[in-house]
């Protein structure tokens, strides 16, 4: 009699006591594991976006070497371009560089002027809101009226970084960002 109550309770399966239990624990998992997966995806937007600083900046820096230390002025001078990864420095036209990849859009996007006149100033500044969109990349070229030589002798990049703008109603609400800012002064 024993082994007839055995095999018939092993052929109808799990219990929904059995079966809940095993779904709780799924669930107390990815809610451990969800957090952590997320703030490494912003790690890694915030990597991005210091990249492509880094590759504006070699680019003013390529761009000066080859105009006699003289800097863009805004990031749609002619020939800056050129200076990014895949352009040709030599030529003029085509082929032209190619602008880095917004990490947060996953487009290409040049970069667009920003609003440093003194590095000092926005180094010990706050990190600033509305300096622009997330992941973009802002370029400043800086004429010094006291330097001895005339022209753009002194260049910013910043980068913004994770913003956490939200669209209510027909209102933008912006919150925080992160600001970061490279020159060569």
């Amino acid at each position: 009699m024993t082994n007839r109550v055995l095999k018939s309770r092993s052929q109808h399966g799990f219990t929904l006591i059995e079966l809940l239990v095993v779904v709780i624990i799924i669930g107390i998992l990815a809610a451990i594991a969800l957090p952590n997966f997320i703030g490494a995806q912003d790690k890694a937007r915030e990597a991005s976006v210091k990249a492509n600083m880094r590759t504006t900046q070699i680019a003013a820096e390529s761009y000066a070497t080859d105009n006699g230390g003289q800097y863009p002025t805004a990031p749609g001078d002619t020939g800056f371009q050129n200076y990014f990864p895949g352009g040709n420095s030599s030529m003029t036209g085509t082929p032209t560089g190619n602008w880095p990849v917004n990490p947060f859009t996953n487009a290409n996007e040049s970069p667009v002027a920003g609003k440093v006149t003194a590095v000092t100033a926005a180094r010990q500044a706050a990190p600033t809101t509305g300096a622009g969109n997330a992941g973009n990349v802002l370029y400043n070229g800086i004429t010094d009226p006291s330097s001895a030589t005339a022209g753009t002798t002194s260049y910013a990049v910043e980068g913004v970084g994770k913003s956490t703008a939200q669209l209510a109603g027909s209102a933008l609400l912006s919150g925080h960002q992160t600001t970061l800012v490279l020159s060569n002064q």
